[in-house]
């Protein structure tokens, strides 16, 4: 292992569960050491490490992400480190387009003041010559 602390806790689990009783816990302040390496190294190499369960370790570091954010204000994390505490960062691009196509409106109107009205969603007006003329068709 390559970071002295999470070799230290690997060791502290290590000797804890040589002496620990069977169906023992877990005691909180190695939870709480393996929750500070998994935000700083990422759960899955920390899991790993200390030979704990993915899913426990996942859920308390998001309990103790949240108890963390809800009392202190939001810290960056430092360079390269991760985080599973989403960044609050946002930009806006904005291109000056519409989010949807406008509608097609097809109005079609005969010499003896016979009207059609067809409103089309933007992504089904593709094809509205080819409509209009098998609805304005005479029949045979």
């Amino acid at each position: 292992m390559s970071d002295p602390q999470l070799a230290a806790a690997a060791a502290a689990l290590a000797e804890w569960r040589k002496t620990r009783q069977r169906s023992s816990r877990i005691p909180e302040d190695l939870w709480s050491r393996a929750t500070e390496l998994a935000d700083r190294h990422g759960i899955a190499k920390v899991a790993v490490a200390l030979k704990l369960d993915y899913t426990s370790l996942k859920r308390r570091l998001a309990t103790t992400a949240a108890a963390a954010t809800a009392t202190a204000p939001a810290k960056r994390p430092a360079a390269g480190a991760r985080s599973s505490v989403p960044s609050a960062d946002f930009v806006e691009l904005d291109f000056g387009l519409p989010l949807a196509p406008p509608p097609c409106i097809l109005v079609l109107s005969d010499r003896h003041g016979r009207a059609l009205r067809i409103e089309l969603p933007g992504a089904a007006s593709s094809d509205i010559a080819e409509v209009a003329r098998s609805l304005w068709q005479t029949g045979p």
